[in-house]
């Protein structure tokens, strides 16, 4: 009897990061590794904006200092709908970048998540806004 395996998902293929990504945030709930694996599937312009706020919040006066990885939505990142058992991500490669297109189940079920190539690795591209730090007050004399 002959038995068949599936192969894990590499950070090789678009689709494989994608689910990497996927995987780790929805294990992070109770996985206390799982957000350290998240943060190095994310691009590079991602990771450094999670640097900055995280090094923001431990200057805000925290008991401790704060990781980058921390500053991912620990427990609070849901999917708005499974992907397709069958034919649920497809990829476009356009050089180094891809979009990978995730259905399913129901035909409303779409999204279009960006992917860039950083070395060998695909990276998922996360839109992270600039933290806008609060201007100083001139003081009253």
């Amino acid at each position: 009897m002959l038995a068949c395996c599936a192969s894990s998902p590499s950070d090789e293929t678009p689709t494989g990061a994608l689910k990497m990504f996927l995987d780790a945030m929805e294990r992070s709930a109770h996985d206390s590794e799982a957000l350290r694996e998240a943060y190095y599937l994310v691009d590079q312009r991602a990771q450094a904006r999670l640097r900055e706020r995280a090094q923001l919040a431990t200057a805000l006066g925290a008991a401790r200092d704060f990781e980058p990885w921390e500053m991912l939505a620990q427990a609070r990142f849901r999917l708005r709908f499974h992907p397709a058992d069958s034919g649920g991500m497809r990829e476009r490669v356009h050089g180094r970048r891809a979009v990978v297109i995730v259905t399913g189940r129901e035909s409303q079920e779409r999204a279009e998540v960006p992917l860039v190539k950083e070395g060998k690795r695909w990276r998922v591209v996360l839109e992270i806004p600039v933290v806008q730090r609060a201007r100083e007050t001139p003081s009253m004399p």
